[in-house]
């Protein structure tokens, strides 16, 4: 009998640590799921349909010229805007990026480029940009 009881005993050890083992494997990604949960989407990426037509590219400039008017708003302030709605922005080329891959929370990409022109002061002059969104089917 005391063969038998080692033999549970062992057999709760075990089980212990491959319960302690796969604790300490999936707590990052529980952490990470439970505390940043999914990333956000910019403002001007919001409840825009899948990019499959030039329809989808002019809604996409049309909330560009709303939001950021030609003549009367400063690059500057257009910057500032674009990198606190989480675009990564190259002010030597004039441009802006966003780049979000398919992911556990959200299974969709994606991805848009702006471009911009200053006028003759800091205002802006044009504003352009195009967008990718593919949301893979269930």
């Amino acid at each position: 009998m005391a063969t038998q009881k080692g033999r549970l005993s062992l057999s709760g050890k075990a089980l212990l640590i491959a319960a302690v083992a796969l604790l300490a494997l999936f707590a990052p990604f529980w952490a990470r799921m439970s505390f940043f949960g999914a990333p956000s989407v910019p403002t001007l990426l919001k409840d825009l349909p899948e990019s499959k037509s030039d329809d989808d590219q002019k809604l996409f400039k049309k909330r560009l010229r709303d939001r950021f008017h030609v003549g009367s708003t400063e690059v500057d302030d257009l910057i500032d805007e674009l990198r606190a709605d989480g675009f990564t922005v190259d002010e030597d080329k004039d441009e802006a990026t966003f780049d979000q891959p398919a992911g556990v929370w959200d299974k969709c990409r994606r991805s848009a480029n702006i471009h911009w022109s200053r006028g003759k002061g800091d205002e802006l002059a044009k504003i352009s940009g195009g967008y990718y969104l593919h949301c893979p089917e269930h």
